[in-house]
């Protein structure tokens, strides 16, 4: 039986392996070390939990979830940044209980809701987080970005 549990520093070198395959799934390539994973998922209160779903013993998939605050409402504001299955379980509802477990973990902080993102050519995690209840969010206003490394 497959089990999500909330991740522990030893799961630190599965996390770091299921990053990279999530980079490599995006064309991206992903630098991040144990030492920054530690830090984002264990050192920094209140910054960023990671879910675990391991089927005797094998890890299946992880969710990355991120948490900052909201000032003006004095809420907290909850992302899964990301989701990732390996590609041999996929389409067996791991990807659902990781949601499941990061909405629960949101929702013990008083959080209104939940959100997450895909690729805008990723259909299929489109139309699975459509079908789990995820909405649309259209009018958020346009976000900037600026490299400081100009």
């Amino acid at each position: 039986m497959t089990k999500v549990t909330k991740a522990t520093p030893a799961d630190l070198r599965d996390i770091q392996l299921l990053v990279q395959a999530l980079s490599k799934f995006h064309g991206d390539r992903a630098n991040a070390s144990l030492g920054w994973l530690q830090t984002v998922f264990f050192d920094l209160p209140n910054c960023g939990t990671a879910f675990i779903a391991r089927h005797a013993g094998v890890t299946l998939g992880y969710a990355g979830v991120i948490q900052r605050p909201c000032i003006h409402d004095g809420t907290h504001r909850f992302d899964i940044q990301h989701l990732y299955i390996v590609e041999t379980h996929r389409n067996r509802g791991i990807g659902r209980m990781l949601i499941d477990a990061a909405k629960a973990h949101a929702a013990s902080f008083g959080a209104k809701g939940l959100t997450i993102g895909t690729d805008p050519e990723n259909v299929s995690a489109q139309s699975a987080y459509l079908a789990m209840g995820f909405e649309p969010l259209t009018g958020n206003g346009p976000r900037y970005w600026i490299d400081l490394a100009q």
